[in-house]
């Protein structure tokens, strides 16, 4: 079986993770795959240019994140050729705009190809303005005219999309995230006796940085010098968020190849999105035995069930920052602990990649 994955860009991140680890695990399955993709944008970090993939893959010259007429139609015909030279037995589509180039092209090829499309989060909230919102769902309810099965990796996220009546014909399932479970992770011994906080991510509106900077400020107010935290990542707000932290106990990386072991020893990730899907950074945590606190949103208590394998907030800054300073070392060591036994019974590449190829299978 040949499938053919299209996404706007490698960025890294989550789509780009589970694209590597999926296309991995699935060929050891017997199911070849091959990935176009397009364009970074300037301040964004090319998960490809950083990582060897085992995969086939493809760039589409004129496919890249921001709205542009000539380069989305140059970009289409691309797709069809890609389409029309390499004949896959299906294909998959990932991102909003990849996704849906992707869908329109495969069908237009031929109607029979089967067509998949991950979500991998959705826009309801978080991402846009109200209006924009309509316009995503009725571009979501055209396409879906082009989609013959829809995968999304919690059940938050279908469910929020069903409720918009997008893809009332679709064949739906939920395939959540999985990685490869490492037995033999390694961090760097504890240097210091403080409490130390890991942030990965883009910096981006949407992931809400901002936010962990506050958690810090509450936090040396209710406990000074008893934690620090280390930012990994890039993008447009990260100056800003430097001005805004010079006063705390905060460090910023840039974007690091491996986060978990570069960064050295951590006892808690932060999450602070205000709209996630999943959250694979929890995961890759995870890996390490070591547990999130996070925002309650979107798929995020699908994988993190309060105070037994992770922390869970509702509220602003200084709710999380007096959740933190609550915990003992007893507490956070456990939850990681049972964190890594969530991951390797519910979360693996292996279970992921079996039920999309069921799902490939089922539609070829």
């Amino acid at each position: 079986m040949k499938v053919l994955h299209i996404i706007t860009r490698m960025n890294t991140g989550g789509p780009a993770v589970f694209l590597n680890h999926l296309t991995t695990s699935i060929d050891k399955l017997g199911c070849q795959s091959v990935i176009a993709y397009g364009f970074c944008e300037s301040n964004e970090s090319d998960y490809t240019n950083n990582h060897k993939l085992k995969t086939e893959l493809v760039k589409i010259k004129s496919l890249h994140r921001s709205l542009s007429p000539r380069d989305d139609i140059r970009a289409f015909f691309q797709i069809r050729k890609i389409i029309k030279q390499m004949k896959p037995d299906l294909v998959n589509t990932h991102t909003s705009k990849g996704g849906g180039l992707g869908r329109v092209a495969a069908k237009s090829v031929s109607r029979k190809l089967p067509v998949v499309h991950t979500f991998h989060g959705h826009l309801i909230y978080g991402y846009f303005a109200k209006y924009k919102i309509f316009v995503f769902t009725l571009i979501e309810k055209f396409l879906a005219l082009f989609t013959d099965a829809a995968a999304s990796i919690t059940q938050e996220t279908q469910d929020s999309l069903r409720r918009l009546k997008i893809g009332k014909k679709m064949k739906w399932q939920v395939i959540r995230l999985g990685i490869p479970v490492n037995q033999n992770t390694f961090l760097a011994p504890k240097s210091n006796n403080k409490t130390n906080l890991l942030w990965v991510g883009r910096f981006t509106d949407i992931k809400d940085p901002f936010y962990a900077v506050s958690v810090m400020h509450e936090l040396e107010k209710l406990s000074p010098g008893k934690f620090d935290l280390t930012m990994v990542g890039g993008g447009e707000l990260l100056e800003e968020l430097k001005l805004r932290s010079k006063s705390l106990p905060i460090s910023f990386t840039g974007w690091l190849d491996k986060p978990f072991e570069s960064v050295g020893y951590f006892d808690l990730l932060l999450l602070t999105s205000k709209n996630e899907g999943m959250g694979l950074v929890m995961l890759e945590a995870a890996n390490y035995s070591r547990a999130t606190v996070a925002r309650n949103v979107g798929g995020v208590g699908e994988f993190v069930t309060d105070n037994k394998n992770g922390f869970l907030v509702t509220g602003d800054a200084d709710q999380m920052a007096n959740r933190i300073n609550s915990l003992t070392n007893e507490i956070i060591d456990q939850a990681g602990k049972n964190c890594k036994l969530v991951l390797e019974n519910e979360f693996t590449d292996t279970v992921m990649a079996n039920n999309y190829l069921k799902l490939y299978k089922s539609l070829i």
